[in-house]
């Protein structure tokens, strides 16, 4: 399937499956118009504009590489702390910052001996993606505090996401055609798993300081690690060698770094 058509059935997949539970579990008795604005706001960018960008990113640089780089989230929660908040930076979050600034600095120059088979300005991609990812949560955290519900968030976000990409795409992809069945059943089991951890991030936003949920999110290139070498049998693994580990271990060591430094 083209990565165009991908995000209109993960994306089409997690609102059917938010607004089911939503209906169920939420209580909209407290609904709250102001923090249902904040999600429709959100949603307008997020998952819609993260899940291009994350599927463009897998798809030019496979998911080991582009988990690497997307680690750099926690980066813009703290960049917005010290640039809008006046926050200051201890030596343990310039350490973590310099590690995980170095790990992305060191996926652009493996090339030497041609290592890598994508050009630099594609690393953009998942960057982007982290810029997305960080900046919605402190909006997030704000709509939660005025309504609790962070299953109404999801809901609220994914049908605004929903509507941006059908937008899009909807009019080409009904110009082409149906897409393969096989690549449908995989993306919307890729917007399930997005879903879910949209939702979970959503409520631990509720429950708990940015400076620690979203580095704690930013460990997920372990797992992509892991998947690789499950799904793909371990070709991913084998073509990014152990230099790509290296660079996911140093990022992680400096995401740990910055939580220490923030708390």
């Amino acid at each position: 399937m083209p990565s165009w058509r991908s995000p209109h059935y993960s994306i089409g997949g997690a609102l059917v499956v938010a607004w089911l539970a939503a209906i169920l579990f939420v209580d909209w008795g407290t609904f709250n118009l102001d923090a249902a604005l904040i999600f429709a706001g959100v949603g307008c960018i997020f998952p819609v504009a993260f899940s291009i960008l994350a599927v463009r990113s897998n798809e030019r640089l496979g998911p080991a590489v582009a988990g690497a780089v997307g680690n750099v989230t926690p980066i813009f929660a703290v960049l917005d702390a010290v640039l809008f908040l006046g926050e200051r930076l201890g030596l343990l979050q310039l350490a973590g910052l310099a590690m995980v600034v170095g790990g992305v600095a060191l996926l652009a120059l493996r090339a030497g001996a041609g290592g890598r088979h994508w050009s630099v300005w594609v690393l953009g991609l998942p960057l982007a993606a982290a810029l997305v990812r960080g900046a919605i949560q402190p909006a997030i955290k704000t709509g939660l505090a005025l309504w609790p519900e962070p299953l109404a968030a999801a809901a609220i976000g994914y049908a605004l996401s929903s509507v941006v990409i059908v937008s899009l795409v909807g009019r080409r992809a009904l110009r082409e055609g149906p897409a393969i069945r096989s690549g449908v059943l995989w993306f919307l089991a890729v917007g399930f798993a997005n879903g879910s951890a949209t939702f979970l991030l959503y409520a631990a936003l509720g429950l708990g300081s940015i400076t620690v949920v979203a580095p704690l999110v930013a460990l997920f290139p372990l797992m992509g690690v892991v998947m690789s070498w499950i799904f793909l049998r371990g070709e991913q693994l084998h073509a990014i060698g152990l230099i790509v580990i290296l660079v996911i271990l140093v990022s992680v060591a400096g995401v740990i770094l910055l939580v220490l430094g923030g708390t």
